[in-house]
């Protein structure tokens, strides 16, 4: 059986999700650390979620609908995020969720 690129791709996604969502918590004194970490990982469920999507038939609009929901987590997040102005465990759990939906849904769906 031979590795299709794509599940390469996820294999990459995930490994940088997981380094992602080690440095988000590590506690630091520089905020920016904080901020791009946090960025990276919306970015990264926003990738997955996408790839997600875009996986599917087109005539599967309802498990389509059910791939970008994913995104709702991370759109939470980014409002919490921007609503307290400094790092917030809870967005940062939010955004890791939605990663985990992409990712969990792209092999739950496919």
């Amino acid at each position: 059986m031979a590795l299709s690129p794509l599940f390469i791709l996820y294999v990459v996604i995930v490994f940088s999700f997981i380094v992602t969502s080690v440095f988000m918590f590590r506690p630091k004194d520089d905020e920016r650390v904080h901020i791009i970490f946090f960025w990276l990982g919306v970015a990264l469920a926003a990738l997955v979620t996408f790839i997600n999507a875009t996986a599917l038939p087109g005539e599967r609009l309802d498990q389509i609908l059910i791939a970008w929901a994913g995104l709702i987590f991370a759109a939470v997040g980014v409002i919490i995020r921007m609503a307290t102005g400094k790092t917030n465990s809870i967005a940062n759990v939010l955004v890791m969720l939605s990663t985990v939906y992409g990712a969990a849904g792209y092999f739950i769906l496919n």
